[in-house]
């Protein structure tokens, strides 16, 4: 990780000034100054304006300049207009980060305002956070420069927003859920610093056990990726996309552009990077609570214990639904169950141990699960009874937890003293929920950050044996931006991905002497650059035998010109059958902010009605190839249903790491569909292909 050292004084400032402050209470200037000197701070407060002589009893300052002794973080809380010269007063005086709280900027329209802030820092080798933010708040250092109420309740929780307004409310909302942060930072229009320059600083920081973000965008989707990659290899990160509706301008030329929203872009990065996303406010800081308390789940042994059916049953469910069903377990470990409860008890699991379960059952239990081997994560749901104290349980738990790498989620179902138990054991290290499916999905997230730390990352290796001389050639002499198929099928050959046999007749007598060579039956095509679904305009047919090859050719071109009349006909594409197989599809887009990506999925004509599709952000290894495939619903097809076999997975998955090397080779092609790729037992087909470029 390449952190910028600048940025490291956000996490234990020395000295802040304030430009732009005020003696009025009424006046944002006066909260945040207050609101530093009230937190706690114990660096240097400057008060940075020309008309007072003191805020608070805090010397004030005509000019930053003016300040005796260095600073490292000037906040401005000014109008817009005038941010330009403070900040130019800021590099002057060495300051290393600004944070513009004024707004009034890109956010309103006013870009070239705020490129000058961007090209000032860039000048006297500053950071800017902003503008357009409502400062930091920092619970390590004591210190709430922002114009919020307070601090967030401590934690060890980093919280990056790009909304001010859902930050300063969520401040409140910590200290009632007993959720700590340790930081909570403000980023706005992210003119400059964004969510990967704070993400690369605190990886490495020690009071920081989890990163949480809501994210609107992304500046520099790739880099963003990037360090996000290698950061949750250090410690997890959490993220809430907002705005998951469809991409305003969505290309649809080819079913790859028609498939991929906003959100299946940023849902593959998220998964390939390590990311776990989050699905509501609600979710992201409660994951983060645990990931944060809790070791990751090294395993997929999840165990339930309650004292109450119907919540292991809602548990249950909850387990099965954010993907980490719960199994049987041995005979052994439910003989040890089994001491933990009367008779009419259930050691199977989940395990029930009765509404006369008490702390000594309880903890017998949370032990015994914790010593077995064959468990790797364990849940407690308690349900308030008469003889169900939840102080003394949460005390049990917080003790058995102390010397344990296995992670373990609590759900207490009651009244106000089951809330204080819940807040005891959140304070203790143990994260805690009101509602069992909560705590499920907490133990969910500690899986998925433990699945991604036991992956086995496979480093793209660029295949060797490609033309991309070949591509180059075809790319250069394509008129306009569709490729035709035939064309399209050559490029796909350059870079050793498996095409039929066909050939382009510009005559009936030229379709069938070619049909003839290739061999019947045959599929005909029209090749047209103006019209790319050729099934919409009746332009192809299958399964053409001898005999019907010149009245079919002679049929496709009617049926083209009655589809387009202005559409240019170059001929008739006669194609080498290819025998029917398991339909898949494989294409790529080029995403503005990740660059190119890459989808799989069930292919043919329903492709777009079933939307059975994956996305990653290419090149990809063959290795992530087969987790796509792992990932659609339809992989039970794949893998051979009713006696079939499986398809060739390995063959497959060459042809999606070929197309996705590609795409990467060549960002001129905007989109590629692969739809059907025929998929048999032993190797595949492209039947039909286009390319789009940008």
């Amino acid at each position: 990780m390449q952190k910028d050292e600048r940025l490291e004084c956000l996490l234990n400032p020395e000295s802040i000034a304030v430009i732009g402050a005020s003696d009025n209470p009424e006046k944002l200037g006066y909260v945040i100054v207050n609101n530093i000197k009230e937190s706690g701070f114990k660096g240097k407060i400057y008060p940075i304006n020309p008309k007072v002589e003191s805020i608070l009893g805090i010397n004030c300052y005509k000019s930053i300049k003016d300040v005796p002794d260095e600073v490292e973080i000037a906040e401005i809380v000014i109008p817009a207009k005038a941010v330009a010269g403070a900040m130019r007063e800021c590099g002057e005086k060495g300051v290393k980060v600004v944070i513009v709280i004024s707004s009034g900027f890109g956010e309103v329209g006013n870009k070239e305002m705020e490129k000058e802030l961007v090209d000032i820092c860039k000048k006297y080798n500053m950071r800017l956070i902003g503008p357009n933010v409502f400062g930091i708040s920092n619970t390590i250092s004591s210190c709430n420069a922002t114009f919020g109420t307070k601090l967030p309740f401590k934690g060890e929780t980093a919280f990056i927003s790009q909304s001010g307004a859902l930050g300063l409310a969520l401040t409140d909302w910590t200290h009632i859920e007993r959720v700590g942060l340790a930081y909570m930072f403000s980023i706005g229009n992210m003119a400059d610093a964004c969510q990967g320059d704070l993400i690369e600083v605190l990886a490495d920081d020690e009071n920081t056990k989890t990163i949480c973000q809501y994210i609107e965008g992304v500046h520099n989707g790739r880099r963003f990726f990037e360090i996000c990659k290698e950061a949750s290899k250090i410690k997890p990160i959490v993220a809430l996309k907002a705005g998951k509706s469809s991409r305003g301008e969505k290309a649809a030329a080819s079913h790859t552009g028609s498939l991929a929203g906003a959100s299946r872009i940023y849902e593959a990065a998220f998964k390939q990077s390590g990311v776990i996303e989050a699905n509501s406010i609600r979710d992201m800081f409660y994951i983060s609570l645990a990931l944060s308390k809790q070791p990751p789940m090294r395993g997929d042994n999840l165990v339930i214990l309650t004292n109450g059916g119907g919540a292991g049953v809602c548990a249950t469910d909850a387990a099965e639904r954010y993907g980490i069903p719960i199994g049987d377990i041995s005979n052994e470990l439910q003989s040890e169950f089994k001491k933990w409860m009367p008779e009419f008890g259930s050691a199977k699991n989940p395990v029930d141990l009765t509404g006369m379960a008490t702390f000594k059952e309880y903890d017998g239990a949370l032990r015994s699960a914790l010593n077995n081997r064959e468990v790797d994560g364990i849940i407690v749901v308690v349900c308030r009874t008469a003889v169900a104290d939840p102080t003394s349980i949460a005390n049990g738990i917080i003790e058995s937890s102390k010397n344990s790498d296995k992670p373990i989620t609590v759900s207490f179902i009651g009244g106000e003293d089951c809330a204080e138990a819940m807040n005891f054991l959140k304070e203790n290290g143990v994260p805690a929920y009101s509602d069992p499916a909560e705590a499920v999905r907490a133990m969910a997230a500690l899986r998925e950050y433990g699945r991604y730390l036991e992956r086995k990352e496979e480093s793209f290796n660029p295949y060797s044996d490609v033309d991309k001389k070949k591509v180059r050639e075809i790319i250069s002499s394509t008129d306009g931006k569709a490729i035709v198929e035939h064309r399209a099928k050559e490029i796909f050959s350059a870079y050793g991905i498996k095409t039929p046999e066909e050939k382009v007749a510009k005559n009936a007598e030229e379709a069938e002497r070619i049909a003839s060579e290739i061999g019947y039956p045959v599929v005909m095509k029209i090749v047209s650059k103006d019209i790319l679904h050729k099934s919409d305009a009746k332009a192809v047919k299958v399964n053409v035998k001898g005999g019907e090859v010149k009245e079919t050719f002679e049929e496709i071109v009617k049926n083209a010109k009655a589809y387009k009349s202005d559409a240019e006909i170059e001929g008739v594409l006669v194609q080498e059958m290819a025998p029917s197989g398991r339909e898949t599809i494989v294409g790529s887009l080029y995403d503005p902010q990740f660059g190119p990506c890459i989808m799989f999925g069930l292919g043919g004509i329903f492709v777009e009605v079933l939307k059975d599709v994956v996305f990653r952000l290419a090149p990809i290894s063959k290795e992530e190839a087969k987790e796509m495939m792992k990932e659609i619903k339809g992989y039970p097809i794949l893998k051979g249903v009713r006696g079939e076999s499986s398809v060739d997975f390995d063959a497959l998955a060459d042809a999606v790491s070929r197309i996705s090397q590609l795409v990467n080779d060549f960002p001129e092609i905007k989109e590629i569909d692969a739809n059907p790729i025929f998929a048999y037992e032993k190797g595949y087909m492209v039947a039909d292909a286009r390319i789009i470029l940008k």
